[in-house]
Parts: structure tokens; sequence; C-alpha cells
């Protein structure tokens, strides 16, 4: 397996955002480069089971919905999955690499989306994480 040298405070960030030892360290950079996950057997029974994804920490509930509303009335939708979050048939493996598909430029996934909460209200993806 290919290997790759990082200082000690990139080490310490990467493993800051693994949410469980079942995350890698290639998890987490995949995700961060906006790469979709990477698929084996074990990934597909894992999925079929799942009732949530974790992105830094925040549990979001498979089948919740994100939205962003642009001015001029137009609104991005998108909806959890279990590998990340899918916008119009592509799942993406965060927020942010979501949230670029569908602004077309880059943007910050956790202030861009706004979650559906089970209450009914909508909030930025941001208000989630502590």
């Amino acid at each position: 397996m290919p290997t790759i040298e990082v200082d000690f405070d990139t080490f310490k960030a990467i493993t800051a955002r693994r949410p469980d030892e079942s995350v890698t360290e290639g998890d987490v950079v995949r995700s961060a480069l906006g790469l979709p996950p990477k698929k084996g057997i074990m990934d597909g029974i894992k999925a079929a089971f799942a009732t949530s994804w974790l992105s830094e920490g925040v549990a979001f509930k498979v089948g919740q919905e994100l939205q962003h509303r642009f001015r001029g009335g137009k609104t991005a939708i998108a909806r959890i999955t279990a590998g990340g979050v899918e916008f119009e048939g592509k799942v993406y493996g965060g927020l942010s690499p979501a949230a670029k598909a569908a602004a077309g430029h880059e943007a910050n996934g956790w202030q861009f989306w706004e979650v559906h909460r089970a209450d009914g209200s909508w909030v930025k993806a941001d208000t989630l994480r502590s």
C-alpha cells in the first residue's frame, strides 16, 4: 500500500476527523478531497443497514433532506445517504463537495446547506456542530 508523509499537525487534524475506529485516515482524506467512499463487500452490507451518516462527529439521519435557497428563488435539494450526500443522483463524500456541485463553485457545505429537522424546521448544518 502506498504511504504519504504528513507533518504532526496534519496527522492530528486527520485523526480528529475520524468519528470512530471504523473510519480510517484514508477515508478522512478521501472525504476531504471529495472522492467517493471506497467500496468493499462490508461497505455494501453496512450501507444496507445504516441509519445514519457521520460527518465531523455529527450524525445525519439517512434520508434527511438538505436544501439551499439561492437568490432568485431557485432551491437545491439534497438527501443524506449511508455514503454521504446525494445531489442530482450523485453521492458526495461530504457536505462541501455536494455544495460545490450545487453552487458551481467552491462552497463551505456546513454554511451552505440547511438541514430539515424532525420538528419540521430548517437549520444551517453548521449549527449542528459543537
